[in-house]
C-alpha cells in the first residue's frame, strides 16, 4: 500500500519540474515504481510531448541518483552491485554500454545495452533499448528548443556506471580519444556492405549472385543469355576500401567507417557518412544505429575535463523535392541562405541540446517516423527523401556565444532506381526519381572535387549538395560512403548501378596509381595482398580460393588489360568486355552527358515552375478574395436608397476586368507548365 507521504512526494516533485498538469496520473503510485518506469511507459500516463518526456526523463534519473546516494552513505545498507571491472580485452571506444552492442547482421541482434542497470547509477531501467533494431522507426512527439541547463563537473557522481570504474575508466577513454583525435583519416572512404538473402529470396530460388573475394575485392556474377539461347556467366570484379560480406555485424561498420571521423570533430572537422543503394538493400538497417552509437561516444567525450565545456546539438531534416523540411518540428520548412562569410545557413532549423544517449535516440525516432516515404516500381515502402541527422559540438566562443566546434551529418539517401523500374509510376513519382538521380549525381561530384582538392566545389548542382556544402570544403572535411548492395540475381543491375556509381566516387583518387596493384584475374579468382607487410585478413575467403562451379570460363586476359575500381588498395584486372560493361567507352560519353543535362535542365525547369504556380495560386486565391469583399460592400451600396446604377455598373466592370486578367495570368502559367510536363514524358520514352 502507498504511503500518503511517498504519494506526496511524488506530486511535490512533479510540481517543481514543471509537470503538475500530470499529478492524477501518476497519484497513488509507489516510489520505487516510478523510479522504475521506463521511456516507453510515459505514454500510458498521458506524457506524449517530447518536452515533458525529457523532463520526466531527468525527474526520474534525479531521483535515482539520490536513491543511489542514499544507498552509498547508509552502512546497513545492501551493498550495491559494483559496476564491471574493464577487460583488457575489450576494445578501447566500445566501454560504454552502447559501445559494447554485438548484433548478428540482420539476425536477431542482443540487447544494445550489455547492462542496461549500469547505464544510471541506481537505476534498474529507465531506457529500454531492447527493440532498437525493430521499433527505431515508430512516431513519438516533437520537441521544443531549450537553454541548456548549466554543465556539471567531466564526471559526476551518478555518472560513474556509465563510464566504468572512476579509478580507471576515464584516463582509459581519455588515452583512447586522444589516439583518436590524432588519426587523419582518408578525405573520402568507400564501403561496400553486403546483405544476406531474405526469406522471400529464398522461396523464390533467387541465388546468391555477389562473392566477396577478400577484405577490399568482390566479385558479382550475371547470368546473360546469348543469341542461340545458351547461357553464360558475366563475371565483374571491383575493388573499393573495405568490402563487408554479411557476415559483418553492425559494430564492425561503426569502427571500420564513423569511429574514425568522431575524432575529427574536435579540431574542427566536418565529417559526412552517408548510405547509397536501391531500396530493400540494407541503407536503413546500416545506418540506424550508427548515430547513436556515435552520439554516445561523443557524450562520453564531452564528460572529460577537457572537452567539459562543450555541448552536443541534434538536429534533424529532410530534403524532398528540392525543399528542405525539419522533422523535429512539425515537417516546418525551411529556408537555405547564404550569409557575409559565404556560409549556408538553414534559416528556422531546430537544434536540439543532449546529454544522454536515451535523448538522441528519442530524436532519431521522431524523426524517422516523420520521414516522406511512397510506393514505387521497385518497393513498395520506398523512401522519398533524404534523410540527415547533424550532430554539432559547440563551445563558447569569445563573444559569449556558443560556436562550432566540429559537425558530423549522417545521410540517409533516397532509394535508388533505374529507369526501367518507373515504367508504372505516376508523374509525381517519376519527378521525384529524377530529382532524387540529380541530386545523387551531384552529390558524387562534390566528392569528386573534395577528393582531388580542386578550388571550386559545385555544391550549387542540388539542395543536398547545398545544404552539405561545409561539409565538403575545409583540411578538415571527410567523407565516408556505404554502397549497400542486394545478392539475389534478380537485383543484378541495381547492384551493378550502385557499385558502378560508388567506383566512379572514388575513381580520381590521387594516390590511385600507388593504391593500384594487379595479380587478381578473372581466371584465377584468388585474392593476393600485394601491399608490402600486409597481413592476411582473418575474414574466410574460401571462396576465393576456388571458381564456382557454374561459373564459364573466359578466356586469357592480355597484360595490357585495364583496371575496374582500381583506385582501391587492390587493382583488378579484367579483359575488355568486363571493362565495357564496368565503365562506359569514352565515346558514348558525350551523347549520354548530353541527354543527362537536358533531363536535368528541365527536371529543374519543372520544380521551379511549380513553386512559381502555386505561389501564383495563393496569391490569385488571395486577389479573389479582396475583389468579392468589393463586390460585397458593391452590392450592400445598391440596395441602399438613392445609389447610382451607372456607377454600379462601372465598378462591377472594373472588378470583373480584374478577376479576368487574374485569372488568364494563372492560366497561362498553368499551361506553361503542363507543357513542361509532357515534355518530360516524351524525355522519358526515350
Amino acid at each position: 500500500m502507498v504511503s500518503a507521504t511517498q504519494n506526496s512526494s511524488i506530486l511535490d516533485r512533479l510540481e517543481e519540474a514543471g509537470l503538475g498538469h500530470y499529478s492524477d496520473a501518476f497519484s497513488g503510485m509507489a516510489e520505487s515504481t516510478f523510479r522504475g518506469l521506463l521511456m516507453q511507459d510515459y505514454g500510458k500516463f498521458g506524457v506524449t510531448a517530447m518536452e515533458d518526456k525529457q523532463k520526466l526523463f531527468r525527474l526520474i534519473k534525479r531521483l535515482n541518483s539520490a536513491a543511489g546516494s542514499a544507498d552509498r552513505r547508509a552502512p546497513e545498507a545492501p551493498a550495491a552491485r559494483p559496476p564491471p571491472a574493464c577487460s583488457d580485452k575489450a576494445p578501447p571506444f566500445h566501454t560504454n554500454p552502447v559501445g559494447t552492442q554485438q548484433e548478428t547482421c540482420y539476425g536477431t541482434s542482443p540487447d544494445l545495452l550489455n547492462n542496461r542497470d549500469n547505464f544510471f547509477d541506481g537505476n534498474a531501467g529507465l531506457l529500454d533499448l531492447n527493440a532498437h533494431d525493430g521499433d527505431l522507426l515508430s512516431p513519438c512527439e516533437t520537441t521544443s528548443h531549450h537553454e541548456p541547463p548549466p554543465r556539471g563537473p567531466a564526471v559526476q557522481e551518478d555518472e560513474a556506471d556509465f563510464l566504468g570504474p572512476p579509478s580507471s575508466q576515464p584516463q582509459y577513454n581519455a588515452q583512447a580519444l586522444e589516439a583518436l583525435e590524432n588519426t587523419n583519416p582518408p578525405k573520402i572512404r568507400v564501403v561496400v556492405r553486403k546483405r544476406p538473402l531474405n526469406k522471400k529470396e529464398i522461396d523464390r530460388a533467387d541465388e546468391d549472385i555477389v562473392n566477396v573475394m577478400g577484405p577490399t575485392a568482390l566479385q558479382v556474377n550475371e547470368t546473360k543469355v546469348k543469341v542461340d539461347l545458351t547461357k553464360y556467366v558475366e563475371r565483374h570484379m571491383f575493388s573499393f576500401d573495405d568490402a563487408l560480406d554479411e557476415f559483418v555485424s553492425n559494430d564492425d561498420v561503426y569502427r571500420c567507417t564513423v569511429q574514425p571521423l568522431v575524432g575529427t570533430l574536435f579540431r574542427g572537422g566536418k565529417a559526412t557518412c552517408f548510405a547509397y543503394g536501391q531500396t530493400g538493400s540494407g541503407k536503413t538497417y546500416t545506418m540506424s544505429p550508427l548515430p547513436i552509437r556515435a552520439g554516445t561516444e561523443l557524450i562520453s567525450a564531452l564528460r572529460l575535463p577537457k572537452h567539459s565545456e562543450c555541448q552536443l546539438w541534434v538536429s534533424n531534416f529532410e530534403i524532398y523535392g528540392g525543399k528542405v523540411f525539419d522533422l523535429l518540428n512539425t515537417r516546418k520548412k525551411l529556408d537555405i541562405r547564404e550569409d557575409g562569410k559565404k556560409q549556408v545557413c538553414i534559416v528556422g532549423l531546430k537544434e536540439h541540446f543532449v546529454e544522454e544517449p536515451a535523448e538522441i535516440q528519442q530524436l532519431i525516432e521522431h524523426g524517422a517516423g516523420a520521414r516522406s516515404t511512397g510506393s514505387t516500381g521497385a518497393n513498395e515502402d520506398s523512401s522519398r527523401s533524404h534523410s540527415i541527422v547533424q550532430f554539432a559540438v559547440k563551445g563558447p566562443g569569445k563573444t559569449g556565444k556558443l560556436r562550432l566546434v566540429g559537425k558530423l551529418s549522417f545521410i540517409d539517401l533516397a532509394g535508388s532506381e533505374r529507369g526501367a523500374d518507373t515504367y508504372d509510376n505516376d508523374k509525381q513519382t517519376r519527378l521525384e526519381g529524377a530529382e532524387i538521380n540529380k541530386s545523387l549525381l551531384a552529390l558524387k561530384e562534390c566528392i569528386r572535387a573534395l577528393d582531388l582538392d580542386k578550388t571550386h566545389v559545385p555544391f550549387r548542382g542540388s539542395k543536398l549538395t547545398e545544404v552539405l556544402r561545409d561539409s565538403f570544403v575545409g583540411k578538415e572535411a571527410r567523407t565516408v560512403m556505404i554502397a549497400n548492395i542486394s545478392p539475389n540475381s534478380t537485383s543484378v543491375e541495381h547492384t551493378l548501378n550502385t557499385l558502378r556509381y560508388a567506383d566512379r566516387v572514388k575513381e580520381l583518387r590521387k594516390d590511385k596509381q600507388e593504391r593500384a596493384a594487379g595479380g587478381v584475374t578473372p581466371g584465377n579468382m584468388g585474392y593476393g595482398r600485394q601491399a608490402a607487410g600486409a597481413s592476411t585478413n582473418s575474414r574466410p575467403s574460401s571462396a576465393a580460393q576456388q571458381r564456382p562451379q557454374n561459373q564459364a570460363p573466359l578466356p586469357p586476359v592480355p597484360e595490357t588489360g585495364k583496371q575496374v575500381g582500381g583506385s582501391g588498395p587492390r587493382g583488378v584486372v579484367v579483359d575488355t568486355r568486363q571493362q565495357q560493361a564496368a565503365n562506359p567507352s569514352r565515346e558514348d560519353v558525350p551523347e549520354e552527358d548530353c541527354l543527362l543535362f537536358q533531363r536535368e535542365e528541365l527536371i529543374s525547369s519543372i520544380m521551379q515552375e511549380e513553386d512559381d504556380l502555386i505561389a501564383a495560386h495563393r496569391q490569385q486565391i488571395e486577389e479573389t478574395m479582396e475583389l468579392v469583399r468589393k463586390e460585397m460592400n458593391l452590392l450592400s451600396e445598391v440596395d441602399q436608397p438613392g445609389s447610382r446604377i451607372d456607377s454600379y455598373v462601372s465598378s462591377l466592370a472594373a472588378i470583373l476586368s480584374q478577376k479576368a486578367e487574374s485569372t488568364a495570368r494563372l492560366q497561362q502559367q498553368l499551361s506553361s507548365f503542363v507543357r513542361k510536363l509532357k515534355e518530360e514524358e516524351s524525355m522519358q520514352g526515350r
